[in-house]
């Protein structure tokens, strides 16, 4: 009989934690997936894999699980485990600059070498997310290969199954591409391991062909349903047998097999990730930036803070070293990928991972500020943003950002003390899983076989589509409403109401206010209209923003009725504060309110409102349904505050307003 040729098969898993994750988490995954893994994996010497543990995960095992550590390196001694390296805090890599991902691999493989005693090779691609503009600053880099997903080759016409590497080439730089296979990810581990094996061998092979997993480690053991069918029913022990006792299945790392066999040619790689990613963003990752505002608003913050820093580092001379690496260090953990987009998992819904983007881009901030600037601690500016400029101020304990094109409302209140963003909100949208929140799709019951994460849609809890409510607008703070009459807290809550005016989202004038004896102000102003018995009549206002010595903001309304008719509404200021769960199930409806008071126990912060004129005030928490690993769930995003106050103008007439507001 003739011989049949021997599949090759390349073992890689994935090891991540986003940073700002719950120690509980770090350790959970740890416990049910990493660790017995990896002590499994020990168990089974001749199989060789490769590895990827992010940064941010490091630097959690090195302080909390040494003896882990230890046995990775007895691993790695013994030629079983080959490192890849990537960027230290898992950003997506086209969606930083390109100065500061060359930065996390260097820091990365500094990293691997002083752990493990050898400079990584390869990068694990962050999602797999690929950008042909990455080529040569990869290469560039000292990377000799990276792993995408089968989905990125077929999109150039190869045929699947893609196996075997490539080549892509930008000028003199060039860099090996292989493809991880969707089907073994779809295999491993929810299936018998028999079938794993049986795919491999009824598949047509050359012996330059390899067959690549690539997947997350969390799928063995901490994703639902899998920690009993991976280590309690030896699944992972038995594939590792299987494997051992199979003599026409040779395993490889990467770099085994570059070093063995030469690249099936060139390709050009466009725009993609994984297919489920091009599912969740609409074709291509930087869709999010469009889908969700609140992300656009974190890079562009995270784009502008890397460009300061670059600066800085030039002025500063002797000094740049020490300001370079607090700073930098601080910059790239705000650059981690998972808060800046939705799937499968929460990411983008889970509050402490955005707060963890800004704690760390306000640390970078105020590290910079005072290394470039020396002065009383007041200072305005108008700074440039991708998505438009903002209007900055800082004050000696408060950094505020207002929108001119957005309702001239503020976008981010930065306390510095605590580095905490009071204004890290998320709007509620609508996602295309909450149609099916009556049609989940639930776990069988005695089904012998977990299923693998992307085919389920469980809920957390009963009664998910009595929350589904959704914002018309962002969730930001002193913005303007006009009602015709006061509107009730539900209708407050559920965003059910009508808007009379056109003032909430809409551009704004703006210019400054300089000031001799006191600190300058900002002047924003809009010409709009106001609602009333289906005419819509002119209405100005004028909103002036003045910081006040301290740490408080006062903002002055001056509202002005340019019709020639008699006009009355009801004037909402809306807040929302990132504040914990103190309000989490609280709602309140105050009537006769001069001033009010938010207490967050948990970082110690109080936030004070205190109004010119008496004001109904209500108090909402607002809470997003969003899809996680789990299931659907309900989860509190900020709480929301409306000061109502009635309005009469009689043509021609002005009338005034004030409102401010104090951190501490």
């Amino acid at each position: 009989m003739p011989e049949t040729t021997p599949k090759n098969l390349i073992l890689c898993v994935h090891s991540h934690q986003p940073v700002g994750n719950f120690d509980s988490v770090f350790k959970d995954a740890y416990d049910r997936s990493y660790k017995p893994f990896f002590e499994v994996l020990d168990r089974h010497a001749s199989i060789r894999i490769a590895c990827h543990f992010s940064g941010s995960l490091i630097d959690w095992l090195e302080a909390h699980q040494p003896d882990f550590i230890r046995l990775l390196k007895t691993m790695a001694r013994r030629g079983q485990l080959e490192f890849i390296g990537g960027g230290y805090y898992e950003p997506i890599y086209g969606f930083i600059p390109k100065n500061d991902l060359v930065g996390q691999i260097e820091m990365m493989s500094w990293k691997i070498k002083a752990l493990f005693g050898k400079v990584p090779e390869g990068v694990w691609l962050t999602e797999r997310v690929w950008d042909p503009d990455l080529t040569a600053p990869l290469a560039g880099a000292g990377v000799q290969y990276t792993i995408l997903d089968d989905f990125h080759f077929e999109s150039t016409g190869k045929a699947s199954p893609v196996t075997g590497y490539y080549r892509a080439k930008s000028g003199d730089k060039e860099l090996d591409l292989f493809a991880s296979m969707k089907q073994l990810r779809y295999l491993m581990p929810f299936r018998k391991a028999e079938e794993t094996l049986k795919f491999i061998h009824s598949s047509a092979a050359q012996p330059q062909d390899v067959f690549v997993f690539a997947d997350d480690c969390e799928k063995f053991g901490l994703w639902p349903g899998t920690y009993d069918w991976v280590y309690n029913q030896g699944w992972l022990d038995h594939f590792l047998t299987l494997l051992e006792k199979d003599e026409s299945i040779r395993l490889y790392t990467f770099s085994q097999f570059r070093r063995k066999f030469k690249p099936k040619g060139f390709v050009k790689i466009p725009h993609a990730s994984y297919s489920e990613m091009m599912e969740w963003s609409g074709g291509r990752f930087y869709n999010f930036l469009n889908k969700y505002p609140e992300s656009r608003y974190m890079r562009d913050r995270m784009w502008g803070i890397s460009r300061n820093l670059q600066k800085a580092i030039s002025k500063n001379g002797s000094h740049a070293p020490k300001l370079g690496q607090k700073a930098r260090e601080s910059l790239y953990k705000a650059q981690c990928n998972c808060p800046y987009w939705h799937g499968v998992f929460g990411g983008l819904y889970l509050h402490h991972l955005r707060s963890a983007v800004f704690e760390n881009l306000i640390k970078a901030d105020s590290l910079i500020h005072a290394h470039s600037h020396k002065g009383s601690g007041h200072e305005m500016e108008c700074v440039g943003f991708e998505s438009g400029d903002r209007w900055q101020l800082r004050q000696k304990e408060l950094v505020s950002f207002f929108n001119p094109r957005y309702g001239a409302s503020l976008e981010e209140l930065d306390f510095t003390p605590k580095a905490v963003n009071l204004m890290c909100n998320l709007q509620r949208h609508k996602e295309p899983y909450h149609e099916t929140v009556l049609k989940k799709k639930p776990v069988m019951a005695g089904s012998s076989e977990p299923l693998s994460i992307h085919e389920l849609l469980g809920s957390k809890e009963s009664g998910l589509e009595k929350h589904l409510h959704y914002d018309l607008y962002r969730r930001l703070s002193f913005m303007d409403h006009l009602f015709d009459r006061p509107i009730t807290l539900e209708a407050f809550s559920e965003c059910s109401y009508k808007e009379r005016g056109d003032f909430i989202n809409a551009a704004y004038k703006a210019r400054r206010i300089p000031a001799k004896d006191a600190l300058e102000k900002i002047l924003f102003e809009r010409k709009g209209v106001v609602e009333i018995g289906g005419r819509k009549l002119p209405l100005r206002l004028k909103k002036t923003v003045a910081p006040v010595r301290g740490n408080s903001l006062e903002v002055s309304y001056e509202w002005t009725n340019e019709s020639r008719s008699a006009v009355s509404f009801v004037f909402g200021n809306e807040f929302n504060f990132s504040i914990g769960d103190d309000y989490a199930r609280k709602s309140v409806s105050e009537k006769s309110v001069r001033e009010w008071i938010f207490h967050d126990s948990w970082r110690g912060i109080q936030i004070r409102l205190e109004m010119q004129a008496e004001v109904w005030l209500l108090a909402a928490p607002v809470e997003t349904v969003s899809e996680s690993e789990m299931g659907l769930e309900r989860t509190y995003q900020e709480l929301g505050v409306l000061l109502q106050r009635k309005v009469k103008l009689k043509p021609g007439e002005a009338k005034e307003h004030r409102v401010t507001l104090t951190v501490s």
